[in-house]
């Protein structure tokens, strides 16, 4: 057995490593419009840490494929080291009642688009609400959710549930310790953990992307704009792009270039700004660390809208 933790941005501070967990489950979605902001932080300090690691997604009752999609679009280099989770729960899900009819939607969907069969985390009253044999007859793995007690400690309670259709649980959240933080038991060891996250040998599909926007300016022609003049200055020129429909990170990333060639500083619109070029295996949160910064000024700064969300190539302000 491992033992672990399940987090998201309500732990932001948290120490991980002072924690005794095994492994790490972070929260990293909701809906289709947020991304936890601590998600791409806990993940890798746990990384760092030799720890086994999950990312999970909160459902809130919008369309499955889209949730799925959203999920997906956001966890893409997570997929084949973490375990991928749909976290079905009542609170602010509009479509709580339809259990396995919706849930099957989205982990089928991620399935086809990861190669990874996701687990279902819910709590174990929930699994007699409902005919869950849809999902269980899709090999989709469980992580129950029931505490005997609050109590705030290593000590594996006495399992006192019936989660049957499934044969057994592959994770068991025991206690929220009176609301400081879940901890959990997964039953396997290290090798077990890595099949679960691991690719079943599918071909993944495409990743998903939003449908085709209409015919607009590309980012090279605004951004010739942005240089002359035509689209204001600093937080004004954000508010001004972005309310354009226009991605003004991309926008920003391509003036910065043409103002500062291919040095590593430059002095786009500010004679003190640094930026830096994003190579692969990089993260805000790394490239902060290594500028004395936060990944969140960086973002602030550059105009990303997900800090999970950076590709080589791509000039960020750091500061």
């Amino acid at each position: 057995m491992l033992k672990g933790i399940d987090i998201s941005h309500w732990q932001a501070n948290l120490d991980i490593a002072s924690t005794g967990a095994e492994f790490v489950i972070c929260k990293a979605t909701q809906g289709t419009t947020f991304v936890d902001p601590s998600c791409d932080r806990h993940y890798q300090i746990a990384k760092r840490l030799g720890l086994k690691l999950g990312v999970y997604h909160y459902a809130s009752g919008g369309d499955p494929i889209a949730e799925a999609d959203f999920f997906v679009r956001n966890i893409q280099g997570y997929i084949g080291e973490a375990i991928l989770i749909l976290d079905w729960e009542k609170t602010q899900n509009s479509r709580f009642h339809e259990h396995a009819s919706w849930c099957i939607k989205w982990l089928n969907r991620v399935k086809e688009l990861t190669g990874v069969k996701p687990l279902i985390y819910t709590s174990a009253s929930v699994i007699h609400e409902a005919n869950w044999s849809s999902v269980v007859a899709g090999d989709y793995g469980l992580w129950v959710a029931g505490w005997p007690d609050n109590r705030d400690s290593w000590d594996i309670p006495k399992f006192l549930w019936d989660v049957s259709p499934w044969p057994f649980y592959a994770l068991w959240q025991y206690t929220s310790s009176g609301g400081r933080l879940d901890r959990d038991v997964f039953m396997g060891d290290r090798t077990a953990w890595d099949k679960y996250a691991a690719r079943n040998g599918s071909t993944p599909g495409p990743s998903p992307s939003p449908s085709p926007a209409p015919a607009r300016k590309s980012n090279e022609d605004l951004a010739t704009e942005v240089i002359r003049g035509d689209w204001g200055n600093g937080q004004d020129r954000k508010n001004r792009l972005t309310a354009a429909g226009y991605d003004y990170g991309a926008v920003q990333s391509i003036v910065n270039q043409r103002l500062a060639g291919s040095s590593g500083a430059s002095t786009a619109n500010n004679c003190s700004a640094v930026y830096y070029t994003v190579k692969k295996g990089d993260t805000l949160w790394a490239i902060a660390q290594r500028y004395g910064t936060t990944y969140q000024e960086i973002a602030r700064l550059s105009g990303i809208a997900n800090p999970n969300l950076i590709y080589p190539g791509q000039r960020v302000r750091v500061k």
